[in-house]
C-alpha cells in the first residue's frame, strides 16, 4: 500500500520480512515442534519485528477512535508498539539471559503494562478502553459482543503468561499485535468490513495455543492455573491488575521449581491441556458465532 508518508518503503519492507519471518516461523513450529530462535540471524529478524512497530510512527493517523470501524488511531497505535517491543524484549532476555531471566520477563511485563496505563492516561476518553471498546458492525448482538471481548481478554492475560517461558512462547503473541493494526489498515481502505476484523484478529489470537508443543506438561498447568486465578481475581474480584498479576507471578516463581513435571513423563498431559484450553477459550466458535456474527460479515463470500 502506497503512501506519501513512506518514500522508502521502510515500513513496508520491515513488514515483508516480519510477515516473512512469522510464515516461516509457524512452519517450523507445526512440522517439527519449534521455531528455532535460536541463531543472530534470528535475533536480528526479531529486532526487524521491533522496527516494524516503532516504525508505524511515521504515519499521520486521526486523533480519536473512529466511533463504527475499527481503525487506528493514537492510543492503540502507542499500545501496540509497547506490547510488541514487550515480545521483543522477552526473546532478547531469553537469547542473552542467565538463570534469572524469569524475573527479567516477570518486570518487563509489569513495566509494559505501566507505560500501556500512562498512554491510556494521556490519549483515552474517559471509560474508553482499547480493546473492549473495538467497535463492531451494527447487526452484532450484544451477547456477541461480550462473548468476543471476552475472549480477546483471556487471550491477552494468556499472551502475558506466555512472556514468561521460552522465545516461541514470547514471540508468538506478536504476530496479533502486528496483524491487528495491519488489519485496521485494511478497514481504513475499506478492504475488510468490522466484523472481518475481530474474526481474523481472534484467529491470529488462537494459533498461540501452537506454541503449547515447546512447553513441559508442568507449564501448561501452571499458564492454566495461573490463567483462570487471574480471570477471577481480575473479573469477579474485580482485583487491581498490578496486585492480582504480582500474586500470579509469586505463585510461578514457587511452582517454577517443576516438582510437576516428575509425574509426567510424556506428552499426555500435554495434548490434555491444549485441548482443554481449545475447550474452554474458543467458545465463540459455536452456531450462534457462525449464523449469526459471520453472517454478512465478508464484503464477498469467496472471502470467507
Amino acid at each position: 500500500m502506497v503512501t506519501k508518508e513512506d518514500p522508502l518503503f521502510i515500513h513496508k519492507f520491515l513488514g515483508l520480512i516480519s510477515l516473512c519471518n512469522f510464515v516461516y516461523r509457524y512452519y517450523l513450529l507445526l512440522s517439527y515442534g519449534q521455531m528455532m530462535l535460536s541463531s543472530p540471524i534470528d535475533i536480528a529478524l526479531i529486532t526487524c519485528h521491533g522496527a516494524l512497530s516503532a516504525s508505524s510512527l511515521i504515519f499521520h493517523i486521526p486523533k480519536k477512535r473512529h466511533a463504527s470501524m475499527p481503525m487506528i488511531y493514537p492510543e492503540f497505535r502507542l499500545h501496540s508498539i509497547a506490547f510488541g517491543l514487550r515480545s521483543v524484549a522477552c526473546c532478547f532476555i531469553d537469547y542473552y539471559g542467565n538463570e534469572y531471566k524469569l524475573y527479567y520477563k516477570m518486570g518487563a511485563c509489569l513495566g509494559t503494562m505501566a507505560i500501556a496505563d500512562a498512554i491510556t492516561k494521556a490519549h483515552a476518553e474517559p471509560g474508553d478502553t482499547t480493546m473492549r471498546a473495538m467497535p463492531f458492525a451494527l447487526s452484532t448482538t450484544v451477547n456477541e459482543r461480550n462473548k468476543i471481548t471476552r475472549f480477546h481478554s483471556n487471550s491477552q492475560i494468556f499472551a502475558t503468561l506466555l512472556m514468561l517461558y521460552n522465545m516461541e512462547t514470547a514471540f508468538s503473541p506478536l504476530f496479533a499485535i502486528q496483524i491487528a493494526a495491519f488489519l485496521m489498515t485494511l478497514v481504513r481502505k475499506g478492504l475488510i468490513k468490522p466484523n472481518t476484523w475481530h474474526i481474523l484478529y481472534s484467529f491470529a489470537l488462537m494459533i498461540n495455543i501452537f506454541t503449547s508443543v515447546t512447553l513441559k506438561p508442568s507449564e501448561l498447568i501452571t499458564i492454566c492455573i495461573s490463567k483462570y486465578m487471574f480471570s477471577y481475581m481480575r473479573f469477579q474480584m474485580e482485583m487491581n491488575k498490578y496486585i492480582g498479576w504480582l500474586i500470579i507471578f509469586g505463585l510461578i516463581c514457587i511452582l517454577n521449581i517443576g516438582f510437576i513435571d516428575k509425574y509426567d513423563n510424556g506428552y499426555y498431559t500435554r495434548d490434555v491441556m491444549t485441548i482443554y484450553y481449545l475447550v474452554q477459550n474458543i467458545q465463540i466458535i459455536d452456531p450462534l458465532f457462525f449464523q449469526h456474527f459471520i453472517r454478512s460479515t465478508f464484503y464477498k463470500p469467496i472471502c470467507l
